[in-house]
């Protein structure tokens, strides 16, 4: 697209608030609200009903998912948490074709410390996992993956399967992913972990914690500076009631305190269709994430910049509630598909 899209619009979402019969700039690099003092006097498109940024899967693994099946959904960008580089441009490429104006975003590979989770898992082909020695490690392989176009970079921090980095190479990987702009995503598990992540500076965790049920203060302190993906039907995919039961205190206690819950279904660990989770979303709503902090997580705005995907709805969208409610029927659209629509 050579040129932003000017439109007047029923609806839309921007910034976390509607908007109504708002002129908006519609580019490659997302939506915005025209001031009134720079708004066209005659407006050539108009766009009927509702637009929102994309509706986002947070945590996905697109090597293990059915990215290349077409088929309907509500989704117009996911976040793909872990896998190897040198697949991933096909794997985008095939999602993509698959489902139209879906916006991929990668973290890249896996890094963890020698022998850290998960290098020995069969699911993790090889690439997938960058294992970091010392500080220079991670500045290489930062560097590297931030300019081969990275939204973010992951680090595993799996006690309870092998090896995790110390906390010099910690604050080495937090510092070098800082440096180069982008978020720190962390896998934590084991005790102790979450506490690790928070203080070095993590920016986001990959999963609500569920190993261990963190204290007031802890959560207090990780809400003030850190996202959460939720991921808490995964819990229940697998039978591990327990495992569900803390995941969600922590995320509820999490997002009561004013933390960033993000939409995450960790797509590929046993589930494949890209398409919304209701079992997640009533998760969500099980954690008192619900109306407002519901559509926030699905949009998921503060983790991800803007991109050349909107969602439409209906006209008759006018809340949070009626949002939640015809996110299944809706679906993303590229921004250059408003190319078409001259009033």
């Amino acid at each position: 697209m050579t040129a932003p899209i000017i439109a007047r619009v029923d609806r839309a979402r921007i910034g976390g608030r509607w908007v109504t019969d708002a002129v908006v700039e519609l580019s490659e690099t997302g939506m915005r609200l025209v001031p009134p003092d720079e708004a066209p006097e005659r407006v050539r498109r108009h766009v009927q009903g509702v637009l929102m940024p994309p509706i986002t899967d947070a945590h996905v693994h697109l090597g293990l998912a059915e990215a290349g099946v077409a088929a309907p959904s509500a989704l117009g960008r996911v976040l793909d948490l872990g896998w190897a580089p040198e697949a991933l441009p096909g794997l985008s490429a095939a999602a993509r074709g698959a489902h139209r104006g879906l916006d991929v975003r990668v973290a890249g590979p896996f890094h963890a410390a020698v022998g850290g989770y998960p290098s020995m898992r069969e699911w993790a082909p090889p690439g997938a996992v960058v294992e970091l020695a010392d500080a220079s490690d991670a500045a290489r392989a930062i560097r590297a993956h931030s300019a081969a176009g990275a939204s973010v970079i992951k680090v595993a921090l799996n006690a309870e399967d092998g090896p995790v980095p110390d906390d010099a190479l910690l604050a080495a990987i937090v510092a070098e992913t800082h440096e180069v702009g982008l978020l720190l995503v962390a896998h934590v598990q084991g005790p102790g972990q979450a506490e690790r992540a928070l203080l070095a500076g993590v920016d986001v965790l990959a999963h609500a914690p569920w190993t261990e049920r963190l204290s007031d203060d802890l959560i207090a302190a990780a809400a003030a500076s850190q996202t959460w993906v939720s991921t808490l039907a995964m819990h229940g995919r697998d039978g591990d009631d327990i495992a569900f039961a803390r995941a969600t205190d922590n995320l509820a206690r999490f997002a009561a305190n004013g933390g960033a819950v993000a939409y995450g279904t960790d797509l590929g660990n046993g589930i494949t269709h890209f398409d919304l989770d209701p079992n997640e979303l009533a998760a969500l709503r099980q954690a008192g994430i619900e109306g407002t902090a519901l559509v926030d997580a699905l949009l998921c705005e503060w983790l991800l910049l803007p991109g050349p995907t909107v969602t439409r709805l209906p006209a008759d969208v006018i809340d949070d509630e009626s949002t939640i409610e015809h996110l299944h029927r809706a679906g993303p659209l590229p921004v250059t598909w408003f190319d078409m629509e001259d009033a």
